[in-house]
């Protein structure tokens, strides 16, 4: 239930950057990025929503979402972050995206990762097995697109690993 919660305020930080870059993108590969994102972290923020409702929990609780968790730590970017990107120049802020998104995931990965230590019902392991794979996929595609755009050190030298996420509760 909490792994819901958190993962759903997770993806809803990616999903509105991507909505930023599908607007705004002009390299072709980016703005498909964003797009694949956009669309295939929506549907799982419903999926999410979903179990939660079917499960009789409420959709929200008490606590903000992630609570007590350090937000850079789980890769979330900060609120002047998510503004930039509606405001640099395109290039740079396609760039921005990469980075940011890069690092997102990161974060994610390490919160399924988490949750793959503590869940017991099959459907949630399933989907946090998925969100591993999907997004640790997607991580390789923004290192490539970065390369292209940087020169010098690889991408995935200029953004250090997650730490893992142990103390994270999951029910």
């Amino acid at each position: 239930m909490t792994f819901a919660r958190d993962m759903s305020a997770h993806h809803a930080q990616a999903v509105d950057m991507s909505v930023t870059m599908v607007k705004r993108a002009a390299d072709p590969a980016v703005k498909l990025l964003a797009q694949d994102i956009l669309l295939t972290q929506q549907a799982q923020i419903g999926q999410m929503g979903g179990w939660l409702m079917a499960w009789g929990r409420p959709l929200a609780s008490q606590e903000a979402p992630m609570a007590g968790m350090d937000r850079a730590s789980m890769g979330l970017a900060s609120a002047e972050d998510e503004r930039e990107l509606q405001h640099l120049p395109v290039n740079t802020a396609e760039t921005r995206y990469l980075v940011l998104m890069r690092r997102h995931h990161q974060g994610g990965v390490a919160m399924a990762k988490s949750a793959l230590k503590t869940v017991k019902r099959p459907e949630v392991r399933a989907f946090a097995e998925r969100v591993v794979a999907a997004q640790t996929s997607e991580i390789q595609a923004i290192d490539a697109l970065l390369k292209k755009r940087m020169t010098g050190q690889p991408p995935a030298q200029a953004q250090p690993e997650m730490p893992e996420m142990d103390g994270m509760q999951h029910e």
